[in-house]
């Protein structure tokens, strides 16, 4: 399933309504932590109406986000003698 944030084909469905009423379903995406309800509005599920801020939709920019996390993870700590 196309994720609504980020737009890979990494969400699933993760849960139901426990009631088993099917009053709403819950996704998320695994690649970029984004999650949602099938019964949450357009400015949530909808990318056009959500506030820019944010939306991935630069091809590269969740790349870009995860490489400068990583980046900083891995640096040294810095040691002060």
């Amino acid at each position: 399933m196309k994720c609504l944030r980020c737009g890979r084909d990494s969400a699933a469905k993760i849960a139901d309504a426990p009631d088993g009423s099917g009053a709403w379903e819950v996704y998320y995406c695994k690649t970029c932590n984004y999650s949602w309800r099938n019964t949450d509005p357009p400015c949530i599920t909808d990318p056009a109406q959500r506030d820019p801020w944010g939306q991935l939709d630069a091809p590269d920019a969740l790349d870009r986000i995860t490489a400068r996390s990583y980046s900083a993870m891995t640096k040294p700590a810095r040691q002060d003698n």
